[in-house]
């Protein structure tokens, strides 16, 4: 997948290059956290086009500052990616649960639950005669890549992605078991609508599946570029944006009669393009995607 990465832009899937500006404002975009797309008091952006640098943050101190936000711990387990340093695998991190990010999280999904078990429809379509369902993003909304993250010093690469998505070890996000438990409980359907590609599919449901959530499989929607096996992508694929494939796969799911009480996605590129009452947007500094 593409992705603007802290300080560089990722133009191509597997193309990298150091890009202090751009990946700044990605970064430190307004309304990085909480429900609703909040802007308020959101980290201001750097310039898109700086002319000193004492505009742009610097790249040391944000990396030391995300590991401070996730209370970076180190873990017994070791990288997916066998000898893959001078033949050693690598110790992977976590988050803490008791950290600011886990608390943060904590906050959101209580702001959700109480969304959950009263809604507000939008009343754009006639919700009385849809099933109501919730959908989820996948990385980072459901399963935290911070471990990733620092194994690759947050810079993408497929390959070595693809061997931790299929490794299918990453954890949940804080809270969000709970949540979606909490939302099956009220009678939600579940959707699961992630960027991954379709090659992934095996490793991603035996991941949410360890890691606690209910999948049923037909509700796990991953990303096909070619749009064969995913019709209702035919008009822009195999160049869908982001937000086209989601907001187009939202509609597919509406289109059989469901209401999408709340999408959650960690990415503004996961919410954009309407289908769905509401929005709520879950943190993540490490990267973004548009």
């Amino acid at each position: 997948m593409t992705r603007l990465l802290p300080f560089r832009r990722s133009a191509t899937t597997g193309g990298a290059s150091l890009v202090a500006a751009a990946a700044a404002l990605a970064l430190f975009l307004p309304g990085s956290a909480g429900a609703q797309n909040d802007d308020s008091g959101a980290v201001p952006a750097p310039p898109a086009s700086p002319t000193s640098a004492s505009q742009i943050q610097n790249i040391d101190q944000v990396r030391t500052a995300i590991k401070g936000y996730y209370g970076d711990t180190v873990t017994n387990a070791v990288d997916p990616v066998p000898n893959n340093i001078d033949g050693a695998d690598i110790p992977l991190h976590t988050f803490n649960p008791d950290g600011a990010y886990a608390h943060e999280m904590a906050g959101i999904v209580d702001q959700a639950e109480t969304y959950l078990a009263k809604p507000k429809p939008k009343g754009v379509y006639d919700v009385k005669k849809a099933t109501k369902a919730v959908l989820f993003d996948v990385d980072d909304t459901l399963l935290n890549t911070y471990d990733y993250e620092i194994y690759s010093n947050f810079v993408y690469n497929p390959a070595t992605n693809a061997a931790f998505v299929n490794d299918a070890k990453f954890p949940a996000v804080p809270h969000m078991v709970e949540l979606e438990h909490y939302a099956e409980s009220k009678g939600y359907t579940i959707f699961f609508l992630t960027g991954r590609p379709t090659t992934q599919h095996d490793g991603t449901v035996q991941n949410l599946t360890d890691a606690g959530y209910d999948v049923t499989d037909a509700n796990v929607y991953l990303k096909d570029k070619t749009g064969a096996t995913e019709p209702w992508l035919l008009g822009c694929a195999p160049t869908c944006t982001t937000i086209q494939y989601k907001s187009l796969t939202r509609q597919h799911i509406e289109s059989l009669g469901y209401d999408i009480v709340a999408n959650f996605g960690d990415q503004f590129s996961d919410l954009s393009g309407g289908f769905a009452d509401r929005t709520f947007k879950l943190p993540n500094p490490m990267y973004f995607l548009p």
